[in-house]
This record gives C-alpha cells, sequence and structure tokens, in this order.
C-alpha cells in the first residue's frame, strides 16, 4: 500500500532518534501511558501476547520486565525500529492489516500510538480480533485530536504549530509534519469504539489521559 510505503520510510528515517524525541514530546508522560496499558491487559505468566506496531520494543520491554514468563510476537513494518533479538520476543515485519498469524492465536493483544498509521483502520481492528482467543484482551493507545476538551486550543497551538518545526529540525526529517497531520485527520475516540464493535469486540471501554489528547481502548473478544 502507498501509504504503508511512506509510513515505513518515515519511521526508517527516525528510527534512531524517536525514543527520545516520543519522551520529549509527552513531557515524559508516555512512559506512565504505557505502564497503563499493561495494567489494563491484565498480563499472566506464560500468555502469548500480540504487540501490533511494536516500534522501537518499549511495551515489549515492560511487558517482559513486568513478567518474564511470556512468549510475544512483535509485529511492525520498520525493522530498522526494533531494537533487535530478545528472549521470548519473535519480531515479524509485516503490516497490522494483514497479520501472518492464525486464527485466536493469542491470550492478549496490544498496540501503542499505531493507529493513525494504518491506512484502513477497520482491517487492523478486525485482524486484532481474527488473532486474538475467546476471552482475549485488546487494548489500543494512541493520540487524538482533544475536540472540546479545555486544553483543546493550547494542544493545537502545540502539535500542530510548534512540534512540527522544531521536531523537524531535531530529526533532520520532515516526519513531525507527517504525524501531526495524521493526529489532525484522525477519527475520535467515540468513532473507533464504534469500530471496535463493528469488529466484534464486547464491553467496549475508553481511557482519557492527557487531558483528553490520548485516550486508551480496551475490548474482550467474544
Amino acid at each position: 500500500m502507498e501509504k504503508e510505503v511512506m509510513v515505513r520510510e518515515i519511521f526508517k528515517s527516525i528510527s534512531t532518534k524517536y525514543d527520545f524525541i516520543d519522551s520529549l514530546m509527552s513531557f515524559g508522560m508516555d512512559r506512565r501511558w504505557r505502564k497503563f496499558v499493561i495494567d489494563l491487559l491484565d498480563i499472566r505468566p506464560g500468555m502469548h501476547v500480540e504487540d501490533i506496531g511494536a516500534g522501537s520494543g518499549k511495551v515489549t520491554e515492560e511487558m517482559l520486565s513486568r513478567i518474564p514468563d511470556l512468549m510475544i510476537d512483535a509485529v511492525d513494518l520498520t525493522k530498522e525500529m526494533f531494537p533487535g533479538p530478545k528472549r521470548n520476543v519473535n519480531f515479524t515485519v509485516a503490516s497490522a492489516e494483514k497479520l501472518p498469524f492464525e486464527d485466536e492465536k493469542f491470550d492478549r493483544c496490544v498496540s501503542c500510538f499505531l493507529t493513525r498509521n494504518i491506512p484502513t483502520l477497520q482491517n487492523y481492528l478486525d485482524e486484532s480480533y481474527r488473532t486474538l482467543k475467546p476471552g482475549g484482551i485488546f487494548c489500543n493507545m494512541d493520540i487524538f485530536d482533544p475536540g472540546k476538551s479545555f486544553i483543546a486550543p493550547a494542544f493545537r497551538i502545540y502539535f500542530y504549530r510548534l512540534v512540527p518545526p522544531v521536531m523537524n529540525r531535531v530529526s533532520h526529517t520532515e516526519a513531525y509534519t507527517y504525524l501531526a497531520n495524521s493526529v489532525k485527520n484522525f477519527v475520535t475516540p467515540i468513532q473507533f469504539s464504534q469500530m471496535m464493535k463493528k469488529s466484534g469486540y464486547r464491553n467496549v471501554e475508553t481511557f482519557r489521559l492527557g487531558a483528553g489528547s490520548v485516550y486508551i481502548h480496551r475490548g474482550i473478544k467474544d
């Protein structure tokens, strides 16, 4: 897909600086948010977990630091992002819209800061649902435009006007212009919940972070 090729090249260009800039942009809050996502996953020893859009492996590393006795399949389009071989981790270069796994393989599925980069969001949600075991938990975290939140005016000045030129200069790329636009043009949290339900998830919940600029969605497969 044309968008996937573009996204892969963007993240390849910032792979060595991504973690630093990510923390800088969020004032270090991204670490706390990732930990909360893992709390919501309710992972247990011996489980098989799918990390879609694993990127630099932060979520995978945090899960293993809590429970070393996990098997994790980490998936990303950009092999340059991932830190390399790790015990109990299989890394696969693949599209989130066409996961190379059999039906009902995983106990848990997680994704952080991926979904704005996916060409067809419903395909991704359908694939996450397909690869989960019945009773499995899916958690997705991403940045959303804060809508009518009290922080909306400040967020838009910061994220849409200030972040792109500053972070483009730091990274020596134009990647952060794309990333800002990906938030501006993304679905709303309510629309994302509706799409999860369409894929089959039940008990869909949302958790509002960053005063409405970040949301976690959690659902369970029947």
